[in-house]
């Protein structure tokens, strides 16, 4: 473990000033690598390189000429393991200026220490993440033996069954809503965030997430991408959806974010795992498609399983038959009204309450459909056109 250069230039910073000395970093090599004098970055200082050759506590220098690019003042190795790895140099009489090398010398040994179980940590966390890459996106065939024996050395359990969940936030600004994770700033109005913000809300409402999921049954979690996936065993359909929709509620309480959430269907073979991630994700575009970003179960869809293996051209091609002559605002417009027109079962009282629209207003809108379409949405044989139209609509917005 080496002493990194931004670590001792906070040290020399942040100390030079409250003790009004000249301090001096040194590393291994005797290369001086931070100071309060500009002039000796990158000079060698022959004490500090004897001290960290012989393994020696501390050298007092009493001249200029006593050692090459050494001042008067007393150089103290940093320790880590036992084994000198730097040494800081503070100019003045010894009897003076030790007491505050002794000090910088404790302080800059916590901060390597803690430096190193950091980089431990991330180390860790990268060979675990890489394995639950190769895991939840590994075919059945390898998912073998090796896989489960890495697993184990990791303190997870493959062969336990779990469920899917799969996030992705949708940041809500002012009136406008948008994937969190690919934040616009071009032309943003005044309510909406900077990318900062964005950036401090998405983090927040993965370590909410996180620290939930923390408190289940044999729970593993990786971020992939914008979306945060969570395999949890033991769980029904019930269950998983009261679990997730709490998850959402609290994001939501406490940030401008909708967590938008797609679950898997139960399956025992955990060598399905690749399976059920799938299921999750075509769920959790179900959802994202969805104006309340209710979290959906992948038994709850039905033409979302095939959709995504339609190209763009050819729904673009669909919802421009189906809404002859409108104009893009205008089929913007009807797919809304429709999508809350189906969701309400026909109703068009409750539509119109829920759209804040006049019923006969409502009315006219219908029919001015079903005259330029030649379809009746009204009607049960012509729902489903309507249906598929606006799936394919909010599929192309995605």
């Amino acid at each position: 473990m080496t002493l990194s250069i931004k670590t001792a230039k906070i040290i020399v910073e942040e100390i030079s000033g409250i003790i009004g000395r000249q301090i001096n970093m040194m590393n291994a090599e005797g290369t001086i690598i931070a100071s309060t004098d500009p002039a000796r970055l990158g000079t060698f200082h022959a004490a500090a390189k004897r001290l960290i050759d012989e393994n020696l506590n501390e050298i007092t220098v009493h001249s200029d000429t006593e050692y090459r690019g050494a001042l008067p003042g007393t150089n103290i190795a940093v320790r880590f393991k036992d084994k000198p790895v730097a040494v800081i140099g503070v100019t003045g009489p010894y009897t003076e200026v030790v007491k505050y090398g002794q000090m910088l010398k404790k302080m800059t040994e916590i901060l390597i220490r803690d430096e190193y179980y950091k980089q431990q940590n991330d180390t860790e966390t990268r060979i675990k993440n890489r394995f639950l890459n190769d895991w939840l996106y590994g075919s059945p065939d390898t998912i073998d033996r090796r896989l489960e024996i890495q697993g184990q050395s990791l303190g997870i359990d493959i062969t336990v069954p779990r469920r899917i969940v799969i996030f992705e936030p949708v940041l809500k600004t002012g009136y406008s809503e948008k994937k969190a994770s690919l934040p616009h700033t071009e032309g943003a109005a005044e309510d909406e965030l900077k990318p900062s913000d964005i950036q401090r809300h998405i983090d927040n409402t993965w370590k909410t997430v996180a620290t939930m999921v923390r408190h289940e049954s044999d729970a593993v979690t990786l971020i992939s991408g914008n979306v945060f996936i969570c395999a949890l065993g033991g769980k029904s359909d019930k269950q998983l959806l009261d679990f997730v929709r709490s998850v959402c509620a609290a994001v939501e309480s406490r940030y401008p974010v909708l967590l938008a959430a797609g679950l898997d269907a139960k399956t025992d073979d955990y060598r399905l795992i690749n399976s059920a991630r799938l299921k999750a994700e075509k769920a959790l575009k179900t959802c994202l498609r969805s104006p309340s970003k209710e979290p959906r179960l992948y038994n709850t869809i039905n033409m979302e399983i095939f959709s995504s293996e339609i190209p763009d051209p050819v729904k673009k091609e669909y919802i421009t038959r189906i809404f002859k002559s409108y104009s893009e605002e205008e089929i913007r417009r009807c797919i809304s009204i429709l999508d809350v027109f189906y969701q309400e079962e026909g109703s068009l009282t409750k539509t119109a309450e829920k759209l804040f629209m006049h019923k006969n207003t409502l009315q006219y809108q219908l029919n001015k459909l079903k005259k330029q379409s030649g379809y009746d949405p009204r009607s049960i044989r012509f729902s489903s056109l309507f249906y598929n139209a606006i799936h394919f609509y909010r599929d192309l917005q995605h």
